[in-house]
């Protein structure tokens, strides 16, 4: 969503500055709701290894990075922080890599320096540790929002697919070759470099261009990557129909879901009104259940407007996650200037004890 913008800018910057419902379980259809019935799991229990196109349910981390350094000890002590106050166990760290300069920098992102700590957190336990990466489609040079034919024309073409397979190899050699990729995200809000456009012509090739780039990275040797095809929640209602690049290239369907409303954003609203908005949580499932595809919360997370400690939106996300095809759920922890977004913590005891219960050792026995 547009605010999450925001929080994604001031973690990008923070980067910068240190570097110069319906849901299938079984085959069953069941529908997204803030309580439990008595043939409902009660709380989250991820499956051990990696994230998969299925419901693994992994539990994933937007670390508050603006309050530290960099380096692995000092992402390590933030993942840390998170697991002792929510009593969890995060395997997967949520990263932006959007707002790449030009096109070295989108084929050799700043996330493989070793500097940084990401890369070495993963290699302590690679077979269950991995990165959620957020990508842009193009980097910033090319981003025209009011007319993005001009790339999505030469990406629809194949132009950028050499790229695609230089990236893939940096992750690659970066020990990251497990990574999910969160390729072109939010496309559909004009916020985006690459946004999708207007016109259905526009949004086809934009489908096309994700396709082509999908293809390029998997052309990299020894890469595992899986695909997150994450549109938003409140802006740029258009049919998922004009910009879905197809199955072969999607492994998992994402929705961001802050407790916040699209329509009404400062009117506090309950999680089956918050899932049910025209272009919610209910639809996109509806869609992913269309498709034959798991899903994900690539974000989720409190906000100080209009709800803040709001156990019964923790609640619905954990009976959703519990229940549901979900491959993996990522809180996003970060706050800072101008950022509504609301880490867990002493501000937010009803919420806390709510996540402890569906994600935590006190919910179930990891």
């Amino acid at each position: 969503m547009e605010t999450s913008a925001v929080a994604k800018r001031a973690l990008a910057a923070a980067v910068v500055s240190t570097m110069v419902a319906t849901i299938v379980l079984a085959g069953v259809p069941m529908a997204a709701s803030s309580g439990a019935s008595s043939s409902e799991r009660t709380s989250v229990v991820p499956s051990t290894g990696l994230i998969s196109a299925g419901p693994s349910r992994s539990e994933c981390l937007t670390p508050n990075l603006s309050s530290n350094g960099t380096g692995l000890a000092s992402l390590q002590s933030l993942i840390t922080s998170f697991d002792s106050e929510t009593d969890s166990s995060v395997t997967c760290i949520s990263s932006y890599l959007n707002g790449a300069p030009n096109w070295s920098a989108w084929e050799h992102p700043w996330i493989d320096s070793p500097m940084y700590g990401y890369s070495s957190w993963v290699a302590e336990r690679p077979q269950s540790r991995e990165l959620v990466l957020e990508m842009n489609l193009i980097p910033n040079s090319l981003e025209n929002v009011n007319n993005p034919s001009k790339w999505e024309e030469a990406c629809d073409a194949g132009k950028y697919n050499g790229y695609a397979k230089v990236l893939g190899e940096s992750l690659v050699t970066a020990g990251l070759e497990n990574s999910v990729i969160r390729l072109g995200a939010e496309m559909n809000g004009i916020w985006e470099a690459d946004f999708i456009g207007t016109t259905k012509h526009e949004q086809n090739m934009w489908a096309k261009c994700f396709a082509n780039e999908v293809t390029g990275m998997r052309e990299a040797t020894g890469e595992h990557l899986l695909f997150d095809w994450n549109p938003n929640a409140c802006k740029g209602n258009y049919p998922y129909s004009n910009y879905y690049p197809g199955n072969a290239y999607v492994d998992i369907m994402g929705l961001d879901l802050y407790d916040v409303g699209c329509e009404t954003p400062f009117t506090s609203l309950t999680f089956s009104q918050l899932v049910s908005e025209p272009a919610g949580l209910n639809k996109i499932e509806a869609f992913a259940t269309k498709k034959g595809k798991p899903m994900s919360l690539p974000e989720w997370g409190l906000s100080t407007i209009p709800s803040g400690d709001d156990p019964s939106y923790i609640d619905g996300i954990g009976t959703t996650i519990a229940n549901g095809d979900y491959s993996f759920e990522t809180y996003f922890d970060a706050a800072g200037y101008n950022v509504k977004a609301l880490p867990l913590g002493p501000k937010t005891p009803l919420s806390l004890a709510a996540f402890r219960q569906w994600f935590g050792d006190v919910g179930n026995s990891k």
